[in-house]
């Protein structure tokens, strides 16, 4: 058997809400979407030690060492809502969805 090595982490996916469709009536601005959630949340998970290993369609796979850097991701996500961001969509049900997931951890 050969020697492997095993490492624990936590692994995140993301997806934006109703893509599908905002892509089929809009394909433009669901683009402009993808390249806002790039330039938002790379930063953050970066900040956070996490690597954003692939882009799915509009979903994101990222990885973290700790439990506690992902929700410090999370966190940080949500402070930006808090304060307002503009760049970030107003819906409630994408809030929620994340509420749903601090609740989950």
């Amino acid at each position: 058997m050969s020697d492997s090595i095993r490492k624990l982490a936590v692994i995140v996916f993301t997806d934006i809400v109703d893509f599908t469709r905002l892509s089929a009536d809009n394909e433009p601005v669901a683009l402009q979407l993808l390249d806002t959630q790039r330039s938002i949340l790379k930063p953050i998970v970066e900040r956070h030690h996490g690597k954003w290993l692939k882009e799915i369609g509009d979903g994101l796979l990222l990885s973290f060492n700790t439990s506690k850097d992902a929700i410090s991701t999370y966190e940080s996500l949500m402070e930006l809502w808090k304060d307002g961001d503009e760049r970030l969509p107003k819906r409630k049900d994408a809030i929620k969805r994340l509420a749903n997931l601090k609740k989950a951890s």
